[in-house]
């Protein structure tokens, strides 16, 4: 297996191509793992404390090996980098066509570094790569941009395919994101400030190539086992109907919502509650990729008859919402109409931001003028005018979306690195402590599901490498309580009893590097949660891996290969100064209660230091500090991480 990596300085215009032989995917796998070495390579010579917005920060993208070769698991492409809203290691997964359809111009990895001196694209058509004037695109959302590289390249040799910013990101809002071809968002960390950063607009791809496979035949015998495994599992024709939105109604039963800033963990209004988007809004489904058995993907239209609200967007069309999109609408910010819930989605995508930390920074500011911890006037010097902060106000709230966006009023610029920052810095400007109300995990990360009664959910928030995070160690057995799952992985229950903290920590450091195969595969991870047991990463995915690379890694290899995976983002984030008080979590999911949902009174502090403890133990690393230790680095083949760690002070002691 070899591969061929991009590199692009946008501040000398080089541009060249590199060999990534068989050798690093024998040790990083593919996808975010090389993606992860690639960073890691590049720090080792440039500052790794520098400003993320600065040109010493690297921009990575890259798609594993499964992606587009026809294995039917989806497809997701990564993004890399430094992250501007938390100052750690930032990372993003993304679908649709683009990160399938690089693969044909022969590049599967693309590393962007310096600043043009004026907004640019990266023009990529097969082995021809050229940087182009981007002054044209600059100040467009995502659409537009989308619609316009594809009238100006054409569809020769292929139909264009874009990875793009908005306004967020030209304006290098710190929670930015990087937007699939004007349809799928790579949200988290704030990637689009980054290209912001460097003044680029956009990669645009055209190819016709093909995708080298190992062995062929195996392939097509395991995609064609896959497909029928899928064709023979129910869940799956829940999840083609409702995707992501099928957690609405469970979450509304298990009380798992993210409601008023974390007030409460249940959706208020009748519509909102049930699947009924999906009955009356949902137009046709269509694949997030040409590479999906599953195609849970769907587009609705607006036509003003679905309700009072949806009179204002008559006509308006885009995919519809994923769950964090409801969760972010309804939940954090108790938006009660579809329509308005579908139109934040596409707002939000359209600007190219991510609705998580956008709608805690929100929600945020609406609790403290709801409790009357700040007067009419307190808001009216935040913003320049007079503003209700009105729960659920979507005209009130897209207010304050475009002040993040454009930067235009204090509120934007003191929030455009999402809640966590946003809250510091306006206590220090009014001279009181509202941190209680901010909503934030590890590095500042904000995000809108429920924590307090889910001791593996709230460590994942904790301690997830790109800041509070349910994918990186996603807690599919406690929160689903599946005792078959917890025997499986622990040889009895406990994982999945709430009551315990037994195997919490534990099942976040093993699905971690379970998670980390996935992304490095370059699939779409929701097909293994569809039966993660029968499709496990190491075993079954494995198989297709092996056909593909001729990488002959087994099980217990690639499971090691997948905590290697981990150990170097987390070396990322201890060489920039992050220890065990860093793996925390905010004050209202440690220590306050709601009285709503099957588990009142539950809050996260109950269990949450002895399940940290277990994690640090089963990854091997120092408990007291959150540091690696040599002797676990060592046993990954990651000796030379550890020589750089020790030399910046950042390896356990002993």
């Amino acid at each position: 297996m070899e591969s061929n990596l991009l590199r692009v300085d946008l501040t000398t215009g080089e541009i060249k191509n590199e060999i990534i032989g068989h050798d690093v995917f024998e040790r990083w796998v593919g996808g975010s793992g090389i993606n992860n070495w690639i960073m890691w390579e590049h720090f080792l010579t440039h500052d790794i404390n520098c400003d993320p917005r600065s040109p010493d920060n690297i921009f990575v993208f890259g798609v594993g090996p499964l992606a587009g070769s026809g294995a039917g698991s989806g497809v997701k492409g990564r993004i890399t980098f430094k992250s501007p809203c938390y100052d750690m290691f930032g990372d993003s997964a993304g679908g649709g066509k683009f990160p399938y359809m690089i693969r044909f111009t022969g590049f599967e990895y693309i590393a962007i570094t310096g600043r043009a001196p004026k907004p640019v694209y990266l023009h990529i058509c097969n082995d021809e790569v050229s940087l182009r004037d981007a002054s044209h695109l600059w100040g467009k959302d995502t659409k537009d941009t989308h619609a316009i590289l594809q009238k100006e390249l054409g569809d020769y040799p292929s139909k264009t395919h874009t990875l793009s910013i908005g306004q967020a990101g030209e304006n290098q809002v710190g929670i930015a994101g990087v937007v699939s071809d004007a349809l799928r968002i790579h949200a988290r960390c704030g990637g689009g400030a980054v290209l912001g950063s460097k003044n680029l607009k956009a990669i645009a791809v055209q190819g016709d190539g093909g995708i080298k496979i190992k062995r062929p035949e195996g392939l097509m015998k395991w995609s064609d086992e896959f497909r029928q495994s899928l064709d023979k599992n129910e869940a799956v024709y829940g999840f083609k109907r409702r995707g992501t939105l099928g957690a609405v109604e469970m979450y509304q039963h298990i009380g798992s919502h993210f409601w008023r800033n974390g007030q409460g963990n249940m959706f208020r209004g009748d519509d909102i509650t049930s699947d009924n988007w999906v009955k009356r809004f949902h137009k046709y489904s269509e694949v997030c990729s040409s590479d999906c058995f599953i195609a849970c993907d769907a587009k609705y239209k607006i036509d003003g008859t679905e309700s009072e609200a949806s009179k204002e967007y008559i006509g308006e069309s885009f995919r519809r919402p994923e769950y964090l999109t409801t969760g972010s609408a309804a939940g954090a910010l108790d938006v009660r109409d579809w329509a308005e819930v579908a139109h934040w989605g596409k707002l939000t995508n359209d600007y190219g931001i991510d609705n998580q930390d956008l709608s805690c920074s929100i929600s945020f500011l609406m609790e403290l003028k709801q409790r009357d911890l700040i007067s009419d006037d307190d808001v009216a010097n935040l913003f320049g005018h007079s503003q209700s902060l009105e729960w659920g106000n979507m005209k009130d709230i897209e207010r304050l979306v475009d002040d993040i966006v454009f930067q235009s009023n204090p509120f934007g610029k003191m929030f455009g690195d999402g809640p966590y920052k946003g809250a510091l810095r306006y206590s220090e400007m009014m001279g009181q402590n509202f941190m209680k109300y901010a909503m934030y995990g590890k590095g500042g990360a904000s995000f809108t599901e429920e924590m307090r009664p889910f001791p593996t959910w709230m460590n994942n928030m904790a301690v997830a490498s790109r800041g509070a995070d349910h994918l990186k160690g996603l807690g599919l057995i406690e929160k689903f309580q599946r005792r078959d799952l917890s025997q499986i992985y622990f040889g009895g229950p406990e994982a999945a009893d709430l009551t315990i903290p037994d195997y919490k920590g534990a099942s976040t450091a093993i699905i971690e590097n379970q998670v980390a195969l996935l992304n490095s595969y370059g699939v779409c991870m929701f097909h293994w949660m569809l039966d993660p047991a029968g499709y496990m990463p190491e075993k079954y995915y494995g198989e297709a891996y092996r056909s593909i690379t001729g990488v002959e890694h087994d099980s217990d290899q690639l499971m090691r290969d997948g905590e290697r995976i981990c150990n170097l983002e987390k070396a990322f984030n201890s060489r920039v100064g992050m220890r065990r008080e860093h793996d925390t979590i905010c004050e209202r999911w440690m220590w306050e209660p709601t009285d709503e949902g099957m588990y009142p009174g539950s809050v996260a502090a109950d269990m949450f230091e002895p399940v940290l403890d277990e994690y640090y133990q089963w990854r091997g690393w120092d408990v007291k500090s959150g540091l690696q230790t040599r002797a676990k680095l060592e046993e990954l083949d990651l000796g030379e991480v550890a020589d750089v760690l020790e030399a910046d002070g950042a390896l356990a002691r002993g």
